[in-house]
């Protein structure tokens, strides 16, 4: 094996977080190994350095290595950093099982819960490859444009190999990257699922021009149902009001660069998900992930009406404005303040 392929970090899936996240570990790494779906991607950062489709105008650097052929990259590198449509990721690991080892670490970076089994990218992993210690996720509020551009961004990597989880520090943090650490594989996984539920519902009440009082207590009360729901499955309340959790609803529910807000701007625009989601050449992650949601939130007994609101507006033909007269007749609130120890304990 060549230095290159030993010193080699491999980014499987060339969108645009994929194509940012290579510009960044070849600062401090000397290759990296990028595969890529489709032919043409290869041909243009090849031809001219420039991921033309995904992630224009940003010049990638001669160290970044495209590749078609994905056995190749998991073979020469160790350190995979995967950033492929979770809802295709279970396919992915299936394929490649042949050619992974346990020497083999992975960083995982999409964000969303897969529909068929309800299952955390880390679960799916784990059930397929038999463990979850050579796992770490990746999350936090990071416009893949804005971190190819080296402006400033702060992330969150998580995992429960604490030595796992600094190294992919070491390979990652710079003063314009700053990469916290965290153990709550689960919180930081659920707070980057439903934050892009959320943004969808942020960016219909934009496009409804219902006003910033609205879009503060949308991002408020979301803030509450994820909340919710990730510490009735085991994360912590602090993952929650952290990077993973609030800084990303933030940045996508308020982010003109949120592929989860535009889709609801435009829903609220009278497009239908149908013609929204046809020959789509990005996924919308949060499209998916409300079907998730929709059963884990049943399935634990919890109240999410804002996703539950989304859900019914993207599959079950509910009109924008119907499902904010819904949200607006709700029953009289409560207390605001949740005790979240007894929200974790057994019923």
């Amino acid at each position: 094996m060549s230095k290159a392929n030993q010193d080699s970090i491999g980014v499987i899936g060339a969108g645009a977080w994929g194509t940012a996240l290579s510009c960044l570990l070849v600062e401090k790494n000397p290759f990296v190994q990028l595969w890529a779906f489709e032919e043409q991607t290869v041909k243009d950062i090849n031809g001219n350095r420039e991921n033309n489709v995904f992630l224009p105008g940003i010049q990638i650097p001669e160290t970044v290595q495209p590749f078609l052929e994905i056995k190749k990259v998991v073979q020469d590198c160790k350190i995979l950093v995967v950033v492929t449509p979770v809802q295709k990721t279970r396919f992915l690991i299936q394929k490649l099982k042949t050619v992974l080892t346990p020497e083999h670490r992975f960083v995982l970076a999409g964000k969303g819960i897969e529909i068929s089994s309800s299952c955390l990218l880390s679960e799916m992993f784990e059930e397929e490859l038999g463990t979850s210690e050579n796992v770490a996720i990746l999350s936090g509020p990071t416009f893949a444009l804005e971190v190819a551009q080296k402006k400033p961004t702060a992330a969150v990597v998580a995992s429960s190999n604490a030595k796992l989880v600094k190294q992919v520090q070491d390979l990652m943090h710079s003063p314009r990257f700053r990469l916290y650490r965290s153990n709550d594989v689960k919180g930081v996984q659920l707070a980057g699922a439903v934050k892009n539920v959320l943004a969808i519902a942020a960016g219909i009440a934009e496009g409804m021009q219902l006003g910033l009082n609205a879009r503060a207590a949308l991002i408020c009360r979301g803030l509450a149902e994820m909340t919710r729901l990730g510490v009735k499955m085991g994360g912590q309340p602090e993952t929650f009001s952290g990077m993973a959790g609030l800084g990303d609803l933030i940045l996508t529910g308020t982010g003109s660069l949120s592929r989860n807000h535009e889709l609801g701007v435009r829903i609220s625009q009278g497009i239908s998900p149908e013609d929204l989601f046809k020959n789509q050449l990005t996924v919308t992650e949060g499209a998916a992930t409300s079907i998730s949601l929709q059963k884990l939130s049943r399935d634990h007994q919890m109240e999410m009406p804002i996703c539950e609101a989304v859900y019914q507006i993207l599959h079950q033909g509910l009109a924008p404005r119907d499902a904010l007269i819904q949200l607006l007749e709700r029953q009289i609130p409560e207390s605001e303040m949740r005790d979240w120890n007894q929200i974790s304990s057994p019923t």
